[in-house]
């Protein structure tokens, strides 16, 4: 019986003759086999990569093999693990069926018995999310096409690649506009449960009295004017994908409740007594980093931990220039499908300023500002003129733009040299000497960096409206260190 397609076997047994006479097997059948003899070198095998299956002996030297499993099943949650189990070892091997192994495999082995389990095994879980198998090359493809090209950009892909298949929690950070509901949405539809429902809630847009109704639902009677039970949204995404966006905004109560919710699998709707089971993932989204929410006491340590199993970093849209004329390229196409219109292309000029715009609504208002200048341009081609609505809304219009090779056919830009200078540097050409008179050139450097700190943190600060964790963020630094700058620019003030 040979398989649909090879796939990567694991085998671990303290009787290498077991092992040899599996892998003659199997490698037979078509598939990779690879051997262990003992539970550390199972668990650093699986530590390189992840097999299709793990046939895992259920009495090898220490770790044992319910260490194995419990580990591999921590690693990898998909993981089908089957157990090889002498007969006197049937009763461990149910033991490992209930701690999460897919089946046993009874000594001594029947070949046709073998195969036909594996064959199951590997095809049931449809093989290992691998980033170069035909699928999900097709599905790398597919999501690149409506995010783009950027190197940032593959990084977040292979991200959903990796994380998808998994029932793993997952953070996504990004500013407002950068496509954190896209992403999560991916994450759903190449995920086990994409059959299911995908519900998105703004815990931004929620008041603090009707978050705990929204995420919980409620039993008749339960407050003025409750004249029906309803289900919350953790009920509506039952089976599914429930994605919290800018969960930062929950208040520490709905925080605590959502908490126990995720450790315990069932919610209490409120003015209701019974328990009631979910299985849901939960995707969150914060345009903060939540760990300085954390440090500033605005959001629960455990709740974090509890969420961070993985974290997905989107740069904002000005740090990817790459991205930037192509995603307008494709807002272009389907606003002019849209409107029945020709295609219309940029100009050269139009291309430098788009490129040197700061996109402080990240991907969100470069998609409006295409869609405006598919309604208002005049002719076959959108002109400088046109763009005078942007920077209406943004008075700082770049006046050093940058020079770029513009390629009108692939739309090329040199991005090394894309450079922003939103900074006011001209206190530094005008160092005085005279005021360091008597002064090594060690301390004139240690005075005027000082200033350079103090110009940069106030200039930032002014960007984020005065938000000292984004700031942080931005300057690549701690929040304790940039409060003690801060400090340390208060008192030379001061002085």
């Amino acid at each position: 019986m040979k398989p649909s397609s090879s796939g990567h076997i694991l085998i671990i047994d303290d009787n290498k003759d077991i092992c040899d006479l599996l892998a003659h097997l199997l490698e037979h059948a078509g598939y990779k086999t690879q051997q262990g003899y003992d539970g550390n070198t199972a668990i650093n095998l699986l530590s390189q990569c992840e097999p299709d299956l793990l046939l895992l002996d259920s009495v090898i030297p220490e770790p044992n093999g319910m260490v194995v499993l419990a580990k591999a099943h921590s690693m990898y949650p998909q993981l089908p693990i089957i157990i090889i189990t002498g007969t006197a070892g049937i009763l461990s091997a149910v033991c490992a069926i209930k701690a999460g192994a897919w089946d046993y495999l009874p000594k001594p082995f029947d070949n046709n018995r073998v195969l036909e389990l594996v064959n199951r095994a590997v095809q049931t879980r449809g093989g290992k999310r691998d980033i170069n198998s035909l699928p999900n090359r097709d599905f790398y493809a597919r999501i690149g096409e409506s995010m783009g090209r950027s190197p940032e950009t593959q990084q977040i892909i292979k991200d959903i690649v990796c994380v998808a298949h998994t029932d793993f929690s997952v953070i996504i950070q990004g500013e407002t506009g950068t496509g954190k509901e896209m992403i999560a949405r991916n994450i759903h539809l190449s995920s086990k449960r994409s059959t299911e429902k995908f519900i998105p809630i703004d815990c931004g847009a929620i008041s603090d009295s009707l978050i705990e109704n929204e995420l919980f639902g409620h039993e008749k009677g339960s407050f003025t004017g409750a004249d029906h039970a309803s289900i919350g949204k953790f009920e509506a995404a039952n089976g599914g994908t429930l994605f919290l966006d800018e969960i930062a905004n929950m208040t520490l109560s709905a925080q605590s409740k959502l908490l126990r919710v995720l450790q315990e699998h069932v919610i209490y709707r409120l003015g209701g007594v019974k328990a009631i089971p979910v299985n849901v993932r939960i995707l969150a989204a914060s345009n903060e980093n939540l760990l300085d929410a954390v440090i500033r006491g605005k959001f629960r340590e455990d709740l974090y931990y509890r969420l961070n199993e993985y974290v997905i970093h989107i740069q904002p849209l000005r740090e990817r220039p790459e991205d930037i004329l192509y995603l307008a390229n494709l807002f272009m196409k389907e606003v002019c499908t849209e409107l029945g219109i020709e295609l219309l292309t940029f100009s050269n000029e139009v291309k430098k300023l788009l490129l040197n715009h700061k996109w402080t609504g990240n991907v969100r208002e470069l998609r409006a500002a295409v869609r405006r200048l598919a309604l208002i341009s005049r002719g076959e081609e959108v002109v400088v003129e046109d763009l005078n609505f942007l920077f209406a809304s943004h008075p700082s219009k770049p006046s050093n733009l940058v020079s770029y090779q513009v390629e009108n056919a692939e739309d090329t830009i040199d991005t090394t040299k894309l450079k922003e200078d939103n900074l006011n540097w001209s206190c530094l050409n005008r160092i005085d000497y005279g005021e360091y008179k008597n002064l090594s050139l060690k301390e004139i450097r240690r005075i005027n960096n000082a200033k350079v700190d103090k110009l940069i943190i106030q200039s930032v600060l002014k960007e984020t409206g005065n938000n000292k964790a984004e700031a942080a963020r931005r300057l690549n630094i701690d929040y304790k260190s940039l409060c003690s700058k801060l400090k340390e620019i208060t008192k030379s003030e001061v002085r």
